[in-house]
């Protein structure tokens, strides 16, 4: 198998993050998860944390997504949303000329 990227990584750290959104991970259960080192969990965790789609859990020390990283979905349903407004108005408008 081949050995993912680091980009690849991190969407993969993000989804098993997203696995244990109740209890969180430490680095070394992230670590072993992800099969890589800890040294480089810490460097994806840090720029996870730097967009704030992580924090670390104030009683347990464990990473997990953040409320922001949740919202993503909102937003895209808000995207759909608009769209499909944008379309029943433009088909009202072509509608109307028709007649």
């Amino acid at each position: 198998m081949e050995k993912p990227n680091s980009q690849e990584r991190i969407l993969a750290e993000v989804e098993k993050l997203a696995e244990f959104s109740a209890d969180g991970l430490n680095n070394k259960q992230l670590a072993f998860e992800m099969g890589t080192t800890e040294a480089a969990i810490c460097r994806d965790l840090k720029l996870l944390e730097k967009r704030e789609w992580i924090e670390r859990s104030k009683t347990t020390g464990r990473w997990r997504l953040t409320p922001k990283f949740g919202t993503l979905a909102g937003t895209i349903m808000k995207c759909f949303q608009t769209a499909r407004l944008k379309l029943t108005e433009d088909e009202a408008r072509y509608a109307s000329a028709m007649q």
